[in-house]
């Protein structure tokens, strides 16, 4: 593992607030998900100035009283448009209708933070429904002002968008939740940090997640979400020229989270296995790209995105073109990126192209014809996640000027570098 770098000055932090936050179901139990939850006991505070307040609520939202949900969405160029799962408004959901508030207007609310991880965008949504005398509502009227006032907090998410250059989720969750009474946070993210503390450039994808973990606290980069439940949703999501993560990679992904999650001292940790919606970013600062093990993207001078699977990632054995069932999961991951990108535009050119190597007793009419079944394999994963557009669908064989043949010996290396699909739209 490389060293990890950044060092941020160690803040001071108090554990003064009341924890007020009630669940009366997990919240993706009630979105009928099954979550992959550890439970934590912990200490940690962080924090963020919310600027302006929207909702159709009577009062100011203050960070004081009341529940609080804090949201942070990473919101970069090489994320899908920041959404809400069923997971995450089911907390909001929870919120708003939460005991933990005041009678009258001038009392205490429940309130949804929400900020983007490079601190730039913020906003606060009252989420405790009222009449217009600023009294609690409890009549016939009650569940449309719950979904009003939870959609409204759900659209300014999807406004948000990064304005920086780069992924500092761990400043941004540190950021937006310090001097907050601990409540619910929920990180909308691929969580594929660019810059700051924990660069997975830097980190990369054979470290061992507890010893990241354990430096970064070594080191006060941490923050201690002592009393807060996180939710993460959107993990390992991509788009743009971010190359889709392979199941290992996803996985490796959420083990990093983790542990970062448990030193941190959360209450506990949920991640929401739920992908998020294929949207276009919002966002439009260059982001860099974390490289992903088997799977590249480039993005040409047309704006057309070009995506070179290795045969080891989509799990191809032998002769076969059966893709495993990892190689599944990242065409899933292509898929949201093409459609976010053309889902607007069905009859956009996307092609897809095979290649294989020559090893000793091929022939040049059978690898034409397995680079062919694996283009089509291919092809047919992406119609069945959802691409609308109509692929042009080719097998190159090997590619010309190319061999694995070195002094008469087949390279085993050279030919896993040949063996591969390339996905351009």
């Amino acid at each position: 593992m490389k060293p990890l770098n950044r060092s941020r000055r160690s803040v001071s932090r108090s554990t003064n607030f009341p924890i007020h936050l009630r669940f009366r179901r997990s919240p993706l139990a009630m979105a009928g998900q099954s979550p992959r939850r550890t439970a934590i006991a912990g200490g940690f505070l962080v924090a963020a100035a919310v600027a302006g307040c929207a909702g159709h609520a009577r009062e100011a939202a203050t960070a004081s009283g009341g529940d609080r949900v804090v949201i942070v969405a990473g919101a970069t160029a090489n994320e899908p448009r920041p959404a809400l799962t069923e997971a995450a408004l089911a907390v909001l959901r929870d919120a708003a209708n939460s005991g933990n508030v005041s009678a009258q207007g001038s009392g205490k609310s429940s309130v949804a933070l929400i900020s983007a991880a490079d601190g730039v965008q913020s906003r606060a949504i009252v989420l405790t429904p009222r009449r217009a005398d600023g009294s609690l509502e409890h009549g016939f009227q009650r569940p449309s002002l719950v979904e009003r006032n939870v959609r409204a907090a759900a659209d300014a998410v999807a406004a948000t968008a990064a304005t920086h250059s780069g992924l500092d989720l761990l400043a941004g969750v540190d950021a937006a939740v310090r001097g907050v009474t601990p409540g619910t946070l929920v990180v909308v993210s691929s969580g594929l940090s660019t810059t700051g503390a924990f660069d997975l450039r830097q980190v990369g994808w054979d470290a061992d997640p507890q010893a990241v973990a354990e430096q970064l606290a070594a080191k006060h980069e941490l923050p201690r979400l002592a009393g807060w439940r996180v939710l993460f949703t959107g993990l390992g999501d991509v788009a743009g020229p971010q190359p889709p993560l392979p199941g290992a990679s996803r996985d490796k992904l959420t083990q990093y989270w983790h542990a970062i999650c448990a030193k941190a001292q959360a209450g506990s940790c949920d991640f929401d296995e739920r992908r998020t919606p294929a949207e276009a970013p919002r966002a439009s600062a260059a982001t860099p790209v974390v490289p992903v093990p088997g799977v590249t993207s480039v993005v040409g001078p047309g704006g057309q995105v070009s995506t070179v699977v290795s045969d080891s990632a989509l799990g191809f054995a032998g002769d076969s073109a059966a893709l495993s069932p990892g190689a599944e999961s990242l065409l899933r991951g292509i898929a949201a990126s093409i459609t976010a990108r053309l889902g607007g535009n069905p009859a956009a050119p996307v092609t897809i192209r095979g290649y294989a190597a020559d090893p000793p007793g091929s022939t040049a009419a059978g690898r034409q014809e397995l680079a062919e079944l694996r283009a089509e394999a291919v092809a047919g994963a992406l119609r069945q996640a959802g691409v609308r557009q109509r692929p042009d669908v080719g097998g190159t064989g090997t590619e010309p000027g190319r061999t694995a043949m070195k002094d008469g010996k087949f390279d085993e290396a050279a030919a896993a570098a040949m063996r591969r699909v390339e996905i351009t739209y």
